[in-house]
This record gives C-alpha cells, sequence and structure tokens, in this order.
C-alpha cells in the first residue's frame, strides 16, 4: 500500500498488506456476517480497526423459509432516524441530508405517472441505504471521520465468516466487495480524502481482439473474450459492440453476455433482422449451450435445476433464490457432464454443458452454485465463488463459455448454427 490515494474497496482485489493483516483479526466464536478491517496510518505507524456485521435476516435452513419485506423491508420517509454522519472533511450531515442528496437526482412524479412506483422504490432505498450504515467497510470510515486524529486511511476491505445465508451464496473467508447499497453512502463518507477509483478492466491502450465467426448483411456473430463487456456501460466505455462497430458501422443489441462471460455474441445490422431475432429469442426458438468449469466435481453426472432467481435489492447486481411468491422469477437449467480435469495442484474439476431455459440475470451462476442446485461455483466467480473478489487477479477468469447458438437465420428462417470452443486457463491455487 504505498500509493498515498486510499483504494476504494469497490471491485478491488484488496492490497496483500491487507489480507496479511486480516490474520491478525480475531473473530467472535460462533459469529456469522460481514468481517472487516481498515488501516490508518499516522507519522509512520499504522494502526488497524476491525468491525463485524452479523447476519440478522437470511441464514434460515430453507430459502423458502425467507419473504422479501423480511429480507428487503420497507422504510417510510417519517421513520428515517435522525444519525450524523461525518465525511473525511469533518463536516457533518445527518442521514436525512444524505437522503435528500441522493434523491434530488430523482424528482417527485404525479402517481398516474409512475409516482406510486418511484414511492416503493425510495422506500427500498431508504432501507437499504440505513441497512448500508451497519456495513463494516462504511461503519469503519464513518468511526474514522469522527475520530479526527490526523491519521490517514491507507486501506480497507471485507470478508464472509461462517455458513452462507439460505437465499445467496457466500463462502467462509472469501473476500468480497461491500454491498453495492453501500457504494453512494461510502462515497459521502470519503469526500475530502483522496481516494483511487476503480479502473474500467478494459483501456484504450489495451483493447482486445473480437474473432469473427460469420458475417453477412443481416448479422455479425463473434467469439466475445472475457472480461470484455457486451455492450458500453457507466465504468466499461469499451465493449464488443464498441469494437464491431468501427469495422461494420451501426449494429444492434439483440441478447448479451455477462461481461465476465466468454464465447458466442450475436448482432443485428439492420432494423429487420433485429425485430426478427427479438422474436425469436423471446419465443424460444434460440438454443444455447454453455460450457463451466466447476470449483469440484458434482455428485452426479446430470441435473435439471429449478431455481427461482430474485435480485437482491442490497448488493445490485447479485441474484439469490427467492420464492416466486416472494419476487422470484421461474429460472430452469438443465446441465451434464462432460468430463473431469486437474488443475495445476491435482484438484478434480469438472466441465459441465449448460443449457439455460431461461434467460436469468447470473441464471448459471446461480443454478451452479447454490447448495439446492449443482451446489458447486463456477471456477473462477468472483460473486458465487469461494474465491471471492480474489477471482479478478490477473491471470483468472470466469470460467463459463457460450459454446453453441443455434437460431433461424433472420432472413431466411433456415436453422444457422454457431460455435466457438471453449478455452479455460488453468489457475495455479495461491490462495490455498
Amino acid at each position: 500500500m504505498t500509493s498515498r490515494l486510499f483504494p476504494t474497496p469497490f471491485g478491488r482485489v484488496p492490497h496483500p498488506d491487507l489480507l496479511e493483516a486480516r490474520r491478525t483479526v480475531v473473530v467472535p466464536d460462533g459469529f456469522a456476517g460481514y468481517a472487516g478491517l481498515l488501516v490508518t496510518e499516522k507519522d509512520g505507524v499504522r494502526k488497524t480497526y476491525t468491525a463485524f456485521e452479523p447476519l440478522t435476516c437470511g441464514l434460515a435452513d430453507r430459502y423458502e423459509d425467507l419473504t422479501a419485506d423480511g429480507l428487503w423491508p420497507l422504510l417510510e420517509a417519517d421513520d428515517v432516524p435522525d444519525i450524523e454522519l461525518v465525511n473525511g472533511r469533518g463536516e457533518c450531515f445527518t442521514f436525512k441530508d444524505f437522503l435528500t442528496s441522493v434523491f434530488s437526482m430523482y424528482p417527485d412524479r404525479p402517481h398516474h405517472q409512475g409516482g406510486r412506483e418511484l414511492a416503493i422504490r425510495r422506500a427500498q432505498w431508504r432501507s437499504a441505504f440505513l441497512d448500508a450504515l451497519t456495513d463494516p467497510a462504511v461503519s469503519l470510515l464513518l468511526d474514522h471521520n469522527r475520530r479526527q486524529d490526523g491519521s490517514i486511511p491507507v486501506g480497507v476491505m471485507e470478508w464472509w465468516v461462517g455458513r452462507s445465508p439460505a437465499h445467496e451464496i457466500r463462502h467462509n473467508c472469501a473476500v468480497y466487495s461491500p454491498r453495492a447499497a453501500a457504494k453512494l453512502l461510502f462515497e459521502a463518507l470519503v469526500e475530502g480524502i483522496p481516494y483511487l477509483g476503480v479502473e474500467p478492466h478494459v483501456g484504450e491502450d489495451a483493447v482486445p481482439e473480437v474473432p469473427v465467426l460469420y458475417v453477412d448483411d443481416d448479422i455479425v456473430v463473434v467469439n466475445k473474450p472475457s472480461r470484455l463487456a457486451s455492450v458500453p456501460g457507466v465504468r466499461e466505455t469499451i465493449s464488443t459492440l464498441s469494437i464491431l462497430e468501427k469495422t461494420y458501422g451501426p449494429l444492434r443489441i439483440v441478447h448479451r453476455l455477462d461481461m465476465d462471460t466468454s464465447g458466442v455474441l450475436l448482432f443485428a445490422r439492420n432494423l429487420d433482422a433485429e425485430r426478427s431475432l427479438h422474436e425469436v429469442f423471446r419465443s424460444g426458438l434460440a438454443m444455447k449451450r454453455y460450457e463451466a468449469r466447476l470449483t469440484g466435481v458434482p455428485n452426479t453426472t446430470s441435473g435439471h435445476i429449478t431455481l427461482p432467481l430474485a435480485l437482491n435489492r442490497l448488493d445490485r447486481p447479485r441474484q439469490c433464490v427467492l420464492l416466486e411468491s416472494e419476487t422470484g422469477k421461474p429460472s430452469a437449467t438443465d446441465w451434464e457432464l462432460l468430463r473431469i480435469e486437474k488443475d495445476a495442484k491435482g484438484h478434480e474439476k469438472a466441465i459441465v454443458s449448460l443449457w439455460p431455459e431461461t434467460g436469468r440475470t447470473h441464471q448459471l451462476r446461480v443454478h451452479c452454485a447454490h447448495r439446492q442446485g449443482i451446489g458447486l461455483a463456477i471456477d473462477g466467480d468472483s460473486f458465487y465463488g469461494p474465491m471471492g473478489i480474489l477471482a479478478e487477479v490477473p491471470g483468472f477468469r470466469l470460467c463459463l463459455h457460450a459454446a453453441e447458438l443455434t437460431l433461424p437465420h433472420p432472413r431466411t428462417g433456415v436453422p444457422v448454427h454457431f460455435e466457438a470452443p471453449s478455452d479455460f486457463p488453468v489457475f495455479e491455487p495461491w490462495w490455498e
């Protein structure tokens, strides 16, 4: 940690010094929840502060016993508590002030123009932000700001301790970014402290090659690399779309792959093709097969998984398992064992085929990792795998690949088939 800029803990692999400092942290017996540490420096002397946030909801034995209201209660404006906060400059403001600032970006609307839905969203956000006040990274930074002892924060990190909540996937001792609901609050508290933001995965000086599998007047089909976004976003301005448009002109989005997922990705080249392909995907006529390398070997060789998925309102874009009556969406995946490989230290890992019947966000990742799915995470998964955010180090990647896509051609209606073989790297399990 030689930089004088305080590195944000969101989407960033912790410095080795932080991982070493974690070894000295004593976790309470029987604890389950989030643990965190903050390292500060003053006059060349470093101090380590710790915080623990026990999980209050979600540690049921079955996800079927959980409700959306229990996990993510609504908080009305009249019920917002009076809590004083302090930023990095020592300036005081209230939690209500923070909410007012956030909501000013979303002005009120009449009920007939979405006002009712906006009121519900605000109640969800209030609850999420209040919950985020007890996030270890947030509480540690707030305590530091309140001390005003002249020390400089040099690093902060979080990890999970104990058994996983029933509705999601957490691994004991895995390092994670603070939950997404804490990000805006953390940014308000760090104001006044020079900090290092997260850089995009792909910069102007390292634009990857995107192999083209097929092109005609209606479609472009490519083999998307891992860690390249399908389309531009807030953080990732360089994407598969932006790279291809330099050669093929304006393209139209038909479907997407997660940034970390590699494989067959298709774009339309005109409006008629786009309309036809959207109908193909909506009607289930597009047949997709993925390949994944798991962190171990499953007890069976095939299966059918039907776990309903819901967005984790505290930690977007993470998904969780929840009953359909509690906002979960029906999701189904077929899978089959292809072969077993060994990693650099001789550990066996399964290569499986995955056929999603639905197309939910992170569906394959959750269906593999959840204990009521296959029960084994996809290798290199920073969201749901045992490495957590450490899987973001160079040389690692999510071992999930869109291997095959078959669908009717948008102009002729004749089935066309595209295939790209998987090429997963051999990981050195250095974290053991």
